[in-house]
């Protein structure tokens, strides 16, 4: 190649590197009549914090970038069926979620050494369930597994359910249990549901994180069983006769939404699924109840086909519909670490006449758990 090809190489690389940041400069000033971005890196102290903040501002002002990206996405699913970090595609049109498979394959979340010692999620709980006890109360802890734990087999070829696969989450409840904590594992029941009754409806949804209508009314089936072993033959007041209505829902799946996959909807379409709905005796769908016995606390797995489509269909009103009475629930997608019991603890009226408090949250909360595990004092 010669000098004058090399010459323009170098001057067209520089054009475009150059050409990036004067256009955000111009649509700034002329379109947006606000200050330049990029003098805010002058306007504070330099610090990692400061300087992964300005960087994160600039990536996502970008204009040209907002521009390219969902082609490049879209490309990149035509060509490599790359669904970005956020999600790996599985075959037959089933997708997984990112967190969920780091999770499982990562170290144990204190193994990893990271974070403040009090977001260490045993300690928490504990420290929760010795607050509980105080006004006798108890805990039962429920983590939710994951779709890729208890159906991998769509993720490799050949991969089935295995205890490998909940490994982290089965020394987490068997600290729990050390320490004289009630808990629930949920994996050990779907798992031989998955292995043994092939023919049996699915637990979760295709491309999406979380579980089937059938998932959540098995769930709330295992859950119930354990309550009332718990709390024995004292009946729950009040006493409910709810009847279960079956009802097909088209779910709009979210790791597709989450990967931000333009034409999602053509690539993954809504999947049906049967949702189960309850009804109180008055005909009236399930409502949760201030003066139940119990509490939930819980992520979007309690909130799908519970407050969306088709309400009153989910974890708690099925939970409800097993135990004959109603529950009052505090419920945040997400945020089922730490961000339920902040709300619990401004409202701690929710605790009058609690006999137990049932807390779920997604397995992968444990290591990657919003706003991490702080404890959290709820009021004498």
């Amino acid at each position: 190649m010669s000098r004058a090809c090399y010459k323009t190489l170098v001057f067209a690389f520089l054009a475009i590197l150059f050409a990036v940041p004067v256009f955000q400069g111009i649509w700034e000033k002329a379109v947006e009549g606000e200050s330049l971005r990029v003098l805010g890196l002058f306007k504070k102290v330099p610090s990692d914090a400061n300087l992964r903040a300005f960087e994160k501002d600039l990536e996502d002002s970008s204009k040209v970038a907002g521009w390219l990206r969902p082609m490049h996405r879209q490309l990149r699913w035509w060509l490599m069926r790359d669904l970005g970090d956020k999600a790996v595609a599985g075959a037959d049109g089933w997708a997984y979620y990112g967190p969920n498979i780091r999770y499982l394959g990562e170290r144990y979340f204190r193994d990893l050494k990271f974070g403040k010692p009090a977001d260490d999620p045993a300690e928490t709980v504990a420290d929760f369930a010795q607050q509980l006890a105080r006004r006798n109360i108890r805990l039962l802890v429920v983590p939710i597994p994951s779709k890729p734990a208890v159906a991998p087999e769509r993720l490799r070829r050949g991969l089935l359910p295995s205890p490998a696969l909940s490994v982290h989450t089965r020394r987490f409840l068997d600290e729990l249990r050390g320490r004289g904590i009630e808990v629930l594992d949920l994996y050990w029941a779907f798992g031989q549901q998955q292995r043994r009754w092939r023919d049996r409806p699915r637990l979760y949804l295709a491309a999406d994180t979380h579980w089937t209508g059938d998932g959540a009314r098995f769930a709330a089936a295992i859950v119930a069983m354990s309550v009332r072993g718990m709390l024995g033959p004292t009946p729950l007041e009040p006493k409910r006769n709810y009847r279960r209505e079956t009802v097909t829902v088209a779910r709009r799946p979210d790791i597709p939404r989450m990967s931000r996959l333009p034409g999602e909807a053509t690539a993954f379409p809504p999947e049906n699924t049967t949702a189960y709905r309850v009804f109180d005796e008055e005909g009236a769908p399930y409502a949760d109840s201030d003066d139940a016995q119990l509490l939930l606390l819980g992520d979007s797995f309690s909130r799908i086909y519970q407050t969306d489509e088709p309400e009153a269909a989910g974890l708690i009103a099925n939970l409800a519909y097993e135990l004959h009475t109603p529950l009052t629930s505090i419920v945040n997608d997400g945020g089922a670490s730490t961000l339920v019991r902040q709300e619990l603890a401004r409202s701690p009226e929710l605790l009058k006449g609690k006999r137990l408090v049932i807390w779920t949250f997604a397995e992968r909360d444990l290591r990657f758990g919003m706003k991490g595990w702080e404890k959290i004092a709820l009021e004498e």
